[in-house]
């Protein structure tokens, strides 16, 4: 993988178990990209999205190969790592503002610090005036803007998110996506993304990668313009431009016929 890469996944498998049982989920996977990017991951069900991401989380170690953050190879999990799960997974004893402050807590940030960077972004993603309450008394979307905040408030260079928009109604959904990729515009962080939604992978990333299904291998990868197009224009004459819609339908003919006919 080219040293140019800021991530770079270098042959990278990973196998479960041992034996006749063993499950290999990644099978020699290589992909690189630059620092800045929104790389959108996308596949079937059971290909190894989520293993892929755990492993450059540092969850799991990859059984063969190596992956690296900026020349650096990964070895368990960092805090320039920042991880949103499906499930906001926020402690429910702490108040709004006490959630986007634990991560600066735990790595000894001083008080005043923290509390800067916890107001920082809970105004950024609109949860300031819920700052004072706690996780149940907000609605789904709010606490997955919280989990973003959280995640936001410890720096990270890469933002690592696990289908996080997954259990929301579809309009929750669609003002979570705008909301994620106005952080984005303004921070260019790195960002690799999990998800089952196809249109959500074309509007949100930069590059859609599909993967196979098990053992998961990356089948194409495709540059997507409409991240950088989607603030000027708003996503709703994004999503039915007609390039918008057959870039669409290319990454589905990927998933669901393979490499061979999705172009037909």
């Amino acid at each position: 993988m080219s040293a140019r890469h800021y991530v770079a996944f270098s042959d990278v498998s990973v196998t479960f178990g041992h034996g006749e049982g063993a499950v290999r989920a990644l099978d020699r996977v290589s992909l690189g990209f630059g620092r800045g990017s929104f790389v959108c991951v996308v596949g079937p069900s059971g290909c190894g999205k989520t293993t892929l991401l755990n492993v450059l989380a540092g969850f799991q170690a990859p059984s063969d190969g190596r992956v690296s953050v900026a020349g650096s190879e990964v070895h368990g999990t960092g805090p320039d790592r920042g991880v949103v799960f499906q499930q906001a997974a926020l402690f429910p004893w702490l108040t709004v503002a006490g959630n986007a402050a634990f991560g600066p807590m735990v790595r000894g940030v001083g008080r005043r610090a923290r509390a800067e960077r916890a107001e920082h972004w809970l105004r950024i993603v609109g949860l300031w005036e819920f700052r004072d309450r706690y996780p149940y008394e907000l609605s789904g979307g709010m606490q997955q803007r919280l989990a973003l905040a959280r995640a936001l408030a410890n720096d990270p260079a890469i933002l690592l998110m696990d289908e996080p928009f997954g259990a929301l109604d579809a309009l929750t959904r669609e003002r979570m996506q705008e909301e994620l990729q106005s952080v984005w515009r303004a921070s260019f962080m790195t960002v690799l993304f999990i998800t089952h939604g196809v249109e959500e992978a074309v509007f949100l990333g930069t590059d859609v990668v599909v993967m196979s299904p098990r053992p998961g291998r990356i089948i194409e990868r495709l540059a997507s313009p409409f991240a950088h197009e989607a603030g000027a224009r708003g996503s709703r004459k994004v999503k039915s431009d007609p390039a918008f819609v057959a870039l669409r339908e290319q990454v589905l003919g990927l998933i669901l016929e393979g490499p061979e006919t999705a172009g037909q």
